[in-house]
C-alpha cells in the first residue's frame, strides 16, 4: 500500500497526525542505531516550505549522505567530511523542500558511493535488518534499511551501478533509477558522472512515482540535465499495456543461484503468462565484459572527480612539510581501504601508457554494450531481469571470497551504461530472504516502466 496516500488519508482524519508521525519517526530512528542505517539525525526544517497542495507535504524522509542539504553535516560516508556543514542544498533537496517533505536523517552509505555491499562506510557497515550476518548491498544501504523497516516512507539514493536497485532486491522494497539527466545531480557527491543517477527507495511503486514527479526538473546547474515536458509519472501509473513486448535474457538467468533461478522462471511463466514475453539471448561476451568495463571507466572517473580532495580548501586537514606531504597524510588518514583501492585502479587505467589500451578500449566496449541493448529495444518495450542473482550473501562469504559477483550480479549496470530507466520491485523470498525482479525500459519512457512495475507489484505482492 502507498505510504504517502495512506498518510494523506490519516492526515485528513486527524489534524495532529503529521506531528505524531514525525515524533514516531524519530523514535524509530533511535531504534535503528543497531542497524547503523543513518549517520546524522536532521532536525533542521527552516528551509522546508509548508505546501498543502503537495502530496508529500509534512512526510518524513531520509537523504543518502552524499546529497548536500543546507546547514546539515554531509559526510559522504567519509571521515574526510565528518565536520562538513554544507553551505547549500542539492537541487533535488530544494525541490523536496518546496514540496514540504521533512528530512529526518542522513542515511549511511559506502564511502562516496564507491562500494556495493554496505560494508565500506567510514562510520561502520550497515546491518541487514533480517540477518546481521548478511549484507544489505550498497551503496544506498542505509536508505534501503530505513525504508524496509518502515522508518520513513521514502529515502533518496544514488545509483552508479545498481546502488539503489540491488539494495531494493535484498531488502524487499522498491528501488527506482530514473532516466539519466531527469533528476539533477547538482549538489550530489559524484562517483562517476557518466553513470551517476539520483533515485528513490520506497515500499510501493506509486510512492516512487509521486516522489519522482517532484524530484525531476530541469536544472541549468547540471550540464546533463534534460529539459523535457513533465512525465506525469503518478498520473500515468495505471497505464501499462498488456500487449507490450517484453524480453528476458536467457543467459543472465543462468548466472542465478538454483533456488533463485527456479523462483524467477516460475514467476515469469506462471504469473505473467498473459503477457508477450520472449526469452532471448543477449551476447554472452558482452555480459562478461560488464564488470571490467564498469570498473575501468567508473574508477577512472572517480579519481578525476576527487582530485580536489586535498584538505587545503575544505575537509579534514593534516600537517606536512609541503603540499604533497599534506595531501598524502590527509588522504592516508581519512580515506577508507576500498576507496583507496578503487582510486589506485582508476589512476593506473588513466596513466599515459595505459590510457589508450585500457581506458579508451573500455569506453568502446561500453558503446558495444549499449548498442546491443538498443537493438533489443527496437523490437521490445521492456527488459525483465532478476533484481539480483541471489538473496543477500553472508558477510563471511564476502570476506572469504566465496561470494563472487564478478559476472553474476553486474547485469543491472547495463541501465547505467546507457542511462535507461530501471526499477526493482519485490519478487518473493528464498527461505525468509527477499529477492527482487527488475524492469528496464527505453530512454525517457519512465512512465511506462513504472506502470509496468506497478502491474508486477500488484500481481506478485498485491501492492501498488
Amino acid at each position: 500500500m502507498s505510504k504517502i496516500l495512506d498518510f494523506i488519508t490519516n492526515n485528513k482524519k486527524d489534524k495532529d497526525f503529521a506531528q505524531k508521525l514525525l515524533k514516531e519517526t524519530y523514535s524509530k530512528l533511535e531504534k535503528q542505531k543497531d542497524n547503523n542505517a543513518y549517520i546524522t539525525l536532521v532536525k533542521n526544517y527552516k528551509y522546508v516550505i509548508d505546501n498543502p497542495k503537495s502530496l508529500i507535504n509534512k512526510i518524513p524522509y531520509a537523504i543518502k549522505d552524499n546529497i548536500n542539504a543546507l546547514d546539515t553535516i554531509t559526510t559522504g560516508g567519509s571521515l574526510f567530511f565528518k565536520n562538513y556543514n554544507s553551505p547549500y542544498s542539492a537541487t533535488v533537496i530544494e525541490n523536496l523542500n518546496k514540496a514540504g517533505a521533512i528530512p529526518v536523517a542522513k542515511a549511511n552509505l559506502d564511502e562516496f558511493g564507491l562500494g556495493g555491499t554496505g560494508t565500506f562506510s567510514s562510520y561502520g557497515h550497515v546491518f541487514n535488518p533480517l540477518d546481521k550476518n548478511r549484507i544489505t548491498s550498497g551503496s544506498s544501504s542505509g536508505s534501503a534499511v530505513l525504508v524496509a523497516n518502515d522508518t520513513v516512507a521514502f529515502a533518496l539514493g544514488t545509483d552508479t551501478g545498481d546502488s539503489i536497485r540491488k539494495p531494493a532486491s535484498y531488502n524487499g522494497i522498491v528501488g527506482y533509477k530514473p532516466t539519466y539527466g531527469l533528476v539533477s545531480r547538482y549538489g550530489v557527491f559524484p562517483y562517476a558522472p557518466s553513470f551517476d543517477h539520483v533515485g528513490v527507495l520506497t515500499k510501493s511503486v506509486t510512492d516512487a512515482a509521486i516522489v519522482s514527479d517532484i524530484m525531476i526538473s530541469y536544472d541549468e546547474k547540471d550540464f546533463t540535465s534534460q529539459n523535457i515536458k513533465p512525465l506525469e509519472l503518478y498520473k500515468n501509473i495505471d497505464c501499462f499495456k498488456t500487449n507490450s513486448k517484453i524480453a528476458v535474457f536467457k543467459n543472465v538467468i543462468e548466472f542465478m543461484q538454483p533456488k533463485e533461478k527456479e523462483l524467477f522462471l516460475k514467476t515469469v511463466k506462471e504469473k505473467f503468462n498473459n503477457l508477450k514475453i520472449d526469452f532471448i539471448d543477449y551476447p554472452i561476451e558482452l555480459i562478461r565484459l560488464i564488470p571490467s568495463v564498469y570498473k575501468i571507466v567508473s574508477y577512472s572517473e572517480a579519481v578525476s572527480c576527487y582530485q580536489n580532495i586535498t584538505g587545503i580548501v575544505f575537509g579534514e586537514k593534516e600537517n606536512g612539510k609541503n603540499f604533497d606531504e599534506k595531501i598524502i597524510k590527509t588522504r592516508t588518514k581519512n580515506f577508507g581501504k576500498e576507496l583507496k583501492r578503487r582510486f589506485v585502479i582508476g589512476s593506473f587505467c588513466t596513466l599515459e601508457e595505459n590510457y589508450e589500451d585500457i581506458f579508451l578500449k573500455a569506453k568502446k566496449m561500453r558503446t558495444l554494450i549499449i548498442n546491443a541493448i538498443e537493438d533489443v529495444f527496437k523490437k521490445y518495450d521492456f527488459v525483465l531481469m532478476p533484481g539480483s542473482s541471489s538473496v543477500a550473501p553472508l558477510i563471511d562469504d564476502l570476506n572469504s571470497k566465496k561470494y563472487n559477483d564478478t559476472e553474476t550480479d553486474d547485469y543491472l549496470q547495463i541501465a547505467n551504461f546507457g542511462g535507461y530507466p530501471s526499477v526493482t520491485v519485490p519478487m518473493g523470498k528464498i527461505d525468509k530472504y527477499p529477492i527482487g525482479i527488475n524492469i528496464m525500459g527505453k530512454i525517457n519512457e519512465d512512465a511506462s516502466v513504472l506502470s509496468f512495475a506497478k502491474y508486477i507489484n500488484n500481481k506478485l505482492n498485491g501492492g501498488d
